[in-house]
């Protein structure tokens, strides 16, 4: 009768299909039996997405070394062969220690040669020696310095060199004549500065004429910078140190001699250098005995220093440049910066 009752009823009130669901329930409820609801589809599984990336990158163009064409990579991306391209101390020069002993004697020779500067001064600032023989002496190494000179010109070969040094010449004696009518004023130039300041401000100049001074052999006819600063500072020096001397002669004298001690016998070194080795060689052993000289008459102290000091340059530091080397661990990969090659056309 229930089951009567509720057909009649889903049949006249739900005669669409809700009406026959709600039959079918009411019927299992009675007969106690499971609802069997309509399956739900399956839903598919998507493939992983590390399979996906594999796959597009399988399909990829090859990976090139250039970043102004559009790829299928990441800029930063670099591939297996990238650490192949590795070099250590592709660039790095083994010294040899004869060579390098004969390259630092153009520092031993600037260092003597200042030493021997500051020696001829104090001699002359305590009247040991006098204005007029310090004239006549730097007048006569100047001769045979012109003389040697044109030896080197002619061992060179090299002509153009003698017009160079006729014009150097020239310019010697034009600024010699003006220092001898400056040297007046010069000698006065200080007065109002204390000997101390003085003192001070020479070995200042000294030590910035130490330090950029030109010691590349391959400028032999002009002065660049920054051996212009290095002369410029063993000028003003100079000047400073001929304010405490007490004669105008002096004065020329000593400036006469700086100027041909710092401007010329730099540039005949270099020459001397090019040519000889030996010669050079020399010329060292020859300036640093004449300055330790001239000093133990005046400080035995700094005599006995100059003399280590240019053992430890000529000696000693190329051996401790050698034996650095060894833990020098220099790599150059293709992280470097591109050097571009640029092409000089000369018509």
């Amino acid at each position: 009768a229930p089951n009567n009752f509720s057909s009649e009823f889903a049949g006249s009130v739900f005669p669409s299909r809700r009406a026959e669901i709600l039959s079918a329930h009411l019927r299992g409820a009675a007969s106690h039996e499971p609802l069997h609801t309509p399956a739900s589809p399956t839903k598919v599984k998507s493939p992983d997405s590390a399979t996906q990336r594999t796959a597009a990158f399988q399909h990829r163009r090859p990976w090139r070394k250039l970043l102004y064409i559009p790829q299928d990579f990441p800029d930063d991306y670099v591939d297996d062969t990238f650490l192949m391209e590795l070099q250590k101390n592709a660039n790095v020069r083994m010294y040899n220690y004869s060579t390098v002993v004969m390259q630092t004697t153009v520092v031993t020779q600037h260092i003597s040669s200042i030493v021997v500067f500051i020696a001829v001064f104090i001699n002359l600032y305590r009247g040991a020696l006098t204005g007029n023989l310090l004239l006549w002496c730097s007048t006569v190494t100047t001769v045979i310095g012109i003389i040697s000179w044109d030896l080197l010109c002619l061992t060179l070969r090299t002509p153009v060199q003698r017009i160079i040094r006729l014009g150097m010449i020239k310019s010697a004696v034009l600024f010699a004549l003006l220092l001898f009518g400056l040297s007046p004023i010069l000698r006065t130039l200080t007065e109002d500065t204390s000997s101390d300041t003085i003192w001070a401000m020479t070995v200042i100049f000294f030590f910035v004429n130490l330090a950029f001074h030109d010691y590349s052999t391959g400028n032999l006819t002009n002065i660049r910078f920054p051996g212009s600063v290095s002369l410029n500072a063993a000028v003003l020096a100079s000047v400073l140190l001929a304010s405490q001397l007490d004669s105008n002669l002096s004065v020329f004298a000593f400036l006469t001699f700086a100027l041909k001690w710092f401007a010329l016998f730099p540039i005949f070194r270099r020459y001397l250098k090019r040519i000889s080795a030996a010669a050079s060689m020399v010329t060292t052993v020859v300036l640093a005995l004449v300055a330790t000289a001239m000093f133990m008459y005046i400080s035995r102290a700094i005599a006995m220093l100059h003399v280590f000091s240019t053992l430890f340059i000529t000696f000693g530091c190329p051996l401790w440049l050698i034996w650095v080397q060894r833990y020098k661990n220099e790599i150059h990969g293709p992280w470097d910066e591109a050097r571009p090659i640029v092409h000089h056309y000369y018509h």
